[in-house]
């Protein structure tokens, strides 16, 4: 994604999520101002669609919006408005099956953990099914040539971004500041 915004310097790039923020923050250069729109450190998730959509209305200029799993979640339903206003919007969802990671166990019972999303879920059919462009990627290679057509296509598109389930860490890494149980310490 670093190199697709470098030679697409126009677009604003939109990022939100735990570890897809942090990381993207890092690592994607941009190459003129004003063309980054983020949550901001420590902030809310859920606004980075509506943050594409405007940009999308307000510039005319194509939009990359890199989403994590978890904050895509909060609004993901707005990929229906864009493809209603054939928007020139692509989402990137980096897709590891859960929050911070799709590893996690529930001790308490069979059932699933909190943090784990329904494995292998398919973002990209829910574009498809508003009339966009779907497709999953699961290498580099398949990502960057995605990306790039629907920069270069102006086409609302979602790339289902699939990545390690355990890639992700704790974004902060202050978990251990969390309330604990009395009845764990008994």
């Amino acid at each position: 994604l670093k190199s697709v915004i470098k030679e697409h310097p126009e677009a604003i790039l939109v990022n939100e999520g735990a570890n897809t923020l942090d990381l993207a923050r890092g690592v994607i250069d941009m190459y003129r101002p004003r063309k980054r729109l983020d949550v901001g450190t420590w902030g809310v998730m859920g606004i980075g669609m509506g943050q594409a959509i405007a940009a999308a209305l307000e510039t005319g200029h194509p939009v990359l919006a890199v989403e994590g799993d978890s904050a895509f979640g909060f609004s993901g339903m707005e990929v229906e408005t864009i493809c209603r206003y054939n928007l020139p919007i692509c989402v990137v969802i980096f897709n590891n099956d859960g929050i911070y990671r799709g590893t996690d166990v529930n001790s308490a019972n069979a059932d699933p953990a909190t943090t784990v999303f329904v494995k292998g879920a398919r973002y990209d059919k829910m574009m498809e099914a508003f009339g966009g462009v779907g497709i999953n990627a699961t290498s580099p290679d398949e990502l960057k040539r995605a990306v790039n057509e629907a920069m270069t296509s102006g086409k609302p598109t979602l790339v289902n971004a699939v990545i390690d389930p355990a890639a992700g860490s704790e974004s902060g890494r202050i978990g251990n500041l969390n309330p604990q149980s009395v009845l764990q310490k008994k």
